[in-house]
Protein backbone atom coordinates (compact mmCIF):
# COMPACT_ATOMS: atom_id res chain seq x y z
CA UNK A 1 0.00 0.00 0.00
CA UNK A 2 1.33 3.41 -0.72
CA UNK A 3 1.93 5.63 2.36
CA UNK A 4 0.86 9.46 1.64
CA UNK A 5 3.18 11.86 3.53
CA UNK A 6 1.73 15.49 3.12
CA UNK A 7 3.66 17.92 0.91
CA UNK A 8 5.48 20.95 2.68
CA UNK A 9 7.07 23.79 0.24
CA UNK A 10 10.28 25.31 0.77
CA UNK A 11 10.47 28.71 -1.07
CA UNK A 12 13.75 30.88 -1.06
CA UNK A 13 16.41 32.49 -2.60
CA UNK A 14 18.12 30.90 -6.16
CA UNK A 15 21.40 32.72 -5.52
CA UNK A 16 22.03 32.68 -1.32
CA UNK A 17 21.54 29.05 0.07
CA UNK A 18 20.62 30.44 3.44
CA UNK A 19 22.59 27.52 5.31
CA UNK A 20 21.72 28.03 8.57
CA UNK A 21 18.03 27.96 7.72
CA UNK A 22 17.82 25.57 5.00
CA UNK A 23 19.68 22.50 6.73
CA UNK A 24 17.75 22.39 10.25
CA UNK A 25 14.28 22.59 7.88
CA UNK A 26 15.55 19.98 5.29
CA UNK A 27 16.42 17.68 8.56
CA UNK A 28 13.42 18.38 9.99
CA UNK A 29 11.16 17.87 7.37
CA UNK A 30 12.77 14.30 6.78
CA UNK A 31 12.88 13.28 10.54
CA UNK A 32 9.14 14.27 10.47
CA UNK A 33 7.90 12.13 7.52
CA UNK A 34 7.28 14.92 4.82
CA UNK A 35 7.62 14.96 1.42
CA UNK A 36 9.83 17.63 0.64
CA UNK A 37 8.98 20.34 -2.53
CA UNK A 38 11.22 23.22 -4.24
CA UNK A 39 11.61 24.56 -7.08
CA UNK A 40 14.70 22.60 -8.05
CA UNK A 41 17.18 25.56 -8.52
CA UNK A 42 20.46 26.42 -7.16
CA UNK A 43 20.68 28.24 -3.14
CA UNK A 44 17.81 27.69 -0.72
CA UNK A 45 16.74 25.08 -2.76
CA UNK A 46 19.52 22.71 -3.27
CA UNK A 47 20.69 23.69 0.45
CA UNK A 48 17.15 22.28 1.40
CA UNK A 49 17.05 19.26 -0.92
CA UNK A 50 20.67 18.91 0.24
CA UNK A 51 19.81 18.51 4.28
CA UNK A 52 16.41 16.56 3.40
CA UNK A 53 18.00 13.73 1.10
CA UNK A 54 21.16 13.53 3.93
CA UNK A 55 19.06 12.00 6.38
CA UNK A 56 19.09 8.46 7.33
CA UNK A 57 15.58 6.35 6.97
CA UNK A 58 13.55 9.16 5.79
CA UNK A 59 10.13 8.41 4.63
CA UNK A 60 9.11 11.32 2.23
CA UNK A 61 11.29 12.52 -0.89
CA UNK A 62 12.15 15.41 -2.59
CA UNK A 63 10.20 16.98 -4.87
CA UNK A 64 11.25 19.67 -7.29
CA UNK A 65 9.40 21.58 -9.37
CA UNK A 66 10.86 22.50 -12.92
CA UNK A 67 10.27 25.16 -15.03
CA UNK A 68 10.40 24.28 -18.99
CA UNK A 69 12.56 27.62 -19.70
CA UNK A 70 15.01 29.98 -17.59
CA UNK A 71 14.15 33.81 -17.34
CA UNK A 72 15.23 34.55 -20.65
CA UNK A 73 13.26 32.03 -22.34
CA UNK A 74 15.68 29.85 -23.17
CA UNK A 75 15.31 26.03 -22.66
CA UNK A 76 16.58 25.03 -19.19
CA UNK A 77 20.14 22.71 -18.85
CA UNK A 78 19.46 19.12 -18.48
CA UNK A 79 22.76 18.98 -16.56
CA UNK A 80 22.19 21.76 -14.40
CA UNK A 81 18.43 21.63 -13.77
CA UNK A 82 17.26 20.03 -11.41
CA UNK A 83 19.54 20.32 -8.01
CA UNK A 84 21.20 16.93 -7.68
CA UNK A 85 19.08 16.04 -4.51
CA UNK A 86 15.66 16.48 -6.45
CA UNK A 87 14.96 12.97 -6.55
CA UNK A 88 11.51 13.63 -8.34
CA UNK A 89 11.82 16.31 -11.01
CA UNK A 90 8.18 17.38 -12.10
CA UNK A 91 8.84 19.76 -15.68
CA UNK A 92 6.11 22.64 -16.17
CA UNK A 93 5.32 24.01 -19.40
CA UNK A 94 5.30 27.37 -17.31
CA UNK A 95 7.46 30.00 -17.41
CA UNK A 96 10.11 30.23 -14.29
CA UNK A 97 8.93 34.05 -13.57
CA UNK A 98 5.50 35.46 -12.67
CA UNK A 99 4.54 38.37 -14.74
CA UNK A 100 2.93 39.58 -11.75
CA UNK A 101 0.59 38.98 -8.87
CA UNK A 102 -2.42 38.98 -10.43
CA UNK A 103 -1.01 37.02 -13.48
CA UNK A 104 0.22 34.27 -11.52
CA UNK A 105 0.97 31.68 -13.96
CA UNK A 106 4.33 30.46 -13.28
CA UNK A 107 5.89 27.21 -11.64
CA UNK A 108 5.32 29.35 -8.38
CA UNK A 109 2.14 28.65 -8.71
CA UNK A 110 2.46 25.03 -9.14
CA UNK A 111 4.94 25.33 -5.99
CA UNK A 112 2.18 26.85 -3.94
CA UNK A 113 -0.41 24.68 -4.80
CA UNK A 114 1.09 21.47 -4.71
CA UNK A 115 1.83 22.04 -1.51
CA UNK A 116 0.07 21.78 2.50
CA UNK A 117 2.15 24.59 4.00
CA UNK A 118 4.67 26.13 2.93
CA UNK A 119 8.22 27.82 4.73
CA UNK A 120 9.28 30.81 3.65
CA UNK A 121 13.13 31.06 3.49
CA UNK A 122 14.53 34.27 2.47
CA UNK A 123 14.37 35.59 -1.23
CA UNK A 124 13.80 38.05 -4.04
CA UNK A 125 10.45 38.80 -6.05
CA UNK A 126 10.07 35.26 -6.82
CA UNK A 127 9.90 34.37 -3.22
CA UNK A 128 7.58 37.78 -2.47
CA UNK A 129 5.59 35.79 -5.27
CA UNK A 130 5.03 33.00 -3.17
CA UNK A 131 4.32 34.36 -0.25
CA UNK A 132 1.12 36.62 -2.24
CA UNK A 133 0.10 33.47 -4.07
CA UNK A 134 0.29 31.78 -0.38
CA UNK A 135 -1.72 34.42 1.56
CA UNK A 136 -4.36 34.32 -1.86
CA UNK A 137 -4.79 30.43 -1.84
CA UNK A 138 -4.75 30.43 1.53
CA UNK A 139 -2.20 28.09 2.56
CA UNK A 140 -0.95 27.65 5.91
CA UNK A 141 2.67 29.52 6.16
CA UNK A 142 5.83 31.06 7.95
CA UNK A 143 8.94 33.37 6.90
CA UNK A 144 11.85 31.35 8.30
CA UNK A 145 15.08 33.78 8.84
CA UNK A 146 16.27 36.66 10.02
CA UNK A 147 13.58 39.73 10.05
CA UNK A 148 15.24 42.19 8.14
CA UNK A 149 15.41 39.73 4.85
CA UNK A 150 11.51 39.76 4.95
CA UNK A 151 11.48 43.49 5.02
CA UNK A 152 9.98 44.12 2.16
CA UNK A 153 7.59 41.09 2.33
CA UNK A 154 3.57 41.36 3.46
CA UNK A 155 3.37 41.93 6.95
CA UNK A 156 0.55 38.75 7.64
CA UNK A 157 2.55 35.99 7.92
CA UNK A 158 4.20 34.22 10.89
CA UNK A 159 7.39 34.80 11.15
CA UNK A 160 10.40 32.80 12.91
CA UNK A 161 14.12 32.88 13.48
CA UNK A 162 14.29 29.50 15.54
CA UNK A 163 13.88 25.95 14.30
CA UNK A 164 11.82 25.17 17.33
CA UNK A 165 8.74 28.01 16.34
CA UNK A 166 8.76 25.89 12.84
CA UNK A 167 8.21 22.91 14.34
CA UNK A 168 5.66 24.42 16.44
CA UNK A 169 4.08 25.52 13.02
CA UNK A 170 4.06 22.17 11.69
CA UNK A 171 2.65 20.77 14.56
CA UNK A 172 0.05 23.41 14.21
CA UNK A 173 -0.76 22.54 10.74
CA UNK A 174 -0.22 19.23 10.64
CA UNK A 175 -0.62 17.84 14.35
CA UNK A 176 1.94 16.32 16.39
CA UNK A 177 2.91 12.77 15.69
Amino acid sequence: MLNKYPIVGVMGSHENPWNEYAKPVGELLARRGFNLLTGAGDGVMTAVAKAFTDVDDRKGVAIGIKPAVDYMGERLSEIDYPNPYIEIPMITPLSAKAQNDVMPFSRNLVNVMSSKALIILPGSHGTQNEVSLGLMYQKPLILFGPDAAFASFPEEPLRADNITHVEQFLDDVFGEE
